[in-house]
């Protein structure tokens, strides 16, 4: 097949729907398949180059740090993509991107499948003062968009019902995005671990309680900063590996609450140092209701670190209270899950093991294959109506 996936986001913009493009555009190539992207470029003028069309952008920073919206294309840019003829269009994003990729789509009779990546009504303090007027913002716009796909495909069950809820009529597939499983399972020389944690100035008896992503308020990492502040754990440190708008913020925030001198903000890293961060920690923890599926929360597991996070329908079939980590809903749960995996050796070790596993469920290879079935079940029902 010749697929052409487009995006308002992909790199050096590092998020979950970059990773999730490139863990399935490299397996879609492994599976024999043509795949190209058409995405925006860093600057005003666009670009071509190993199958990438970078379309010229913006800067629309407002909303995530490095994002841009692609405006300024040629029409020599689309027309070769036109030329190309893709048999499937697999759109990744609602805004810039999706209007070229309904143009194309149009130009050579294809059909769209798309991936419902964001759940934007929980971003909508950054465009609406009010949150009704927001969400109804948000619905409207989702059923338009998803009026040109031909299937929809849902990371989560939790997204699924979302749709649903919006009025989606559409066939939705629920695929959760997979893993390069193998960055995160392979274990670092111990000395590369310590030297990390001297780095960081975490000594060796401290436990790591660590959280990555993106530093964001719709993250929710105050909780995470005013729960930590309340555990009776002063041997542990609260590690917050990432960058973005809340930093400064959270940063004011530890210093208030007296537990700035546990808390370590290690600001944006490099996506080849992840792995080895995951590997100074000892649980994963996130507070955050804003996940589609939540990639940091596998590759935690992956890396074998039992997650404490706030319940959420996301996590339905990823977390087992007591097997892999624990779920709250408030300040108690979360303290009795911290306290018990911060304690025996032996259950940690058992922790691990389950998190590893759970883990395994989730590969790129098993990712892209359904993700390859879904477009020959579009394809083959495009092709009867179109008969």
């Amino acid at each position: 097949m010749k697929i052409l996936i487009t995006t308002d986001c992909y790199t050096p913009m590092i998020n979950g729907v970059v990773t999730s493009i490139r863990n399935l555009e490299t397996q879609l190539r492994s599976r024999g398949h043509e795949v190209k992207i058409l995405c925006p470029s860093q600057y005003l003028h666009g670009e071509s180059r190993d199958n990438i069309v970078r379309i010229g952008s913006i800067g629309a920073g407002k909303f995530c740090n490095g994002a841009r919206a692609a405006v300024c294309f040629r029409k020599s840019s689309l027309q070769k993509l036109i030329d190309w003829k893709p048999d499937v269009i697999h759109a990744q994003s609602e805004f810039f991107s999706f209007a070229m990729a309904k143009r194309i789509a149009a130009a050579v009779n294809c059909p769209i499948v798309h991936t419902y990546h964001t759940i934007y009504e929980d971003y909508t303090h950054y465009f609406s003062p009010s949150i009704a007027l927001g969400r109804k913002a948000v619905v409207t716009m989702t059923r338009h968009v998803l009026q040109y796909a031909e299937a929809v495909i849902a990371p989560s069950r939790k997204v699924e019902t979302l749709l649903r809820s919006y009025g989606v009529q559409k066939p939705i597939a629920v695929i959760p995005t997979g893993l390069d499983l193998q960055r995160f399972e392979t274990r670092f020389p111990q000395l590369q671990v310590d030297t990390l944690k001297r780095s960081l100035e975490i000594s060796p008896e401290q436990k790591v309680l660590l959280t990555v992503g993106r530093v964001a308020k719709e993250k929710n990492l105050a909780e995470l900063l005013d729960y930590f502040g309340r555990l009776s754990l002063p041997d542990a440190v609260l590690c917050i590996v990432g960058g973005g708008t809340y930093l400064e913020t959270l940063r004011q925030l530890a210093a208030e609450k007296g537990i700035a001198d546990r808390v370590i903000f290690t600001d944006a890293v490099s996506p080849d140092k992840i792995p080895l961060y995951y590997q100074i920690g000892d649980i994963f923890l996130s507070a955050s209701q804003s996940e589609t599926q939540g990639l940091t929360y596998l590759e935690a597991l992956a890396s074998g670190l039992p997650l404490v996070c706030r319940k959420d329908a996301c996590l339905d079939d990823i977390v087992t209270d007591g097997w892999n980590g624990g779920l709250y809903t408030s300040f108690e749960p979360f303290q009795k899950w911290i306290t018990a995996f911060c304690g025996d050796a032996a259950v940690t070790q058992q922790l691990s093991r389950h998190a590893v596993q759970t883990a395994e469920r989730f590969s790129a290879a098993g990712f892209a294959e359904k993700v390859e079935f879904c477009y020959q079940e579009v394809l083959k029902n495009w092709k009867m109506q179109s008969a």
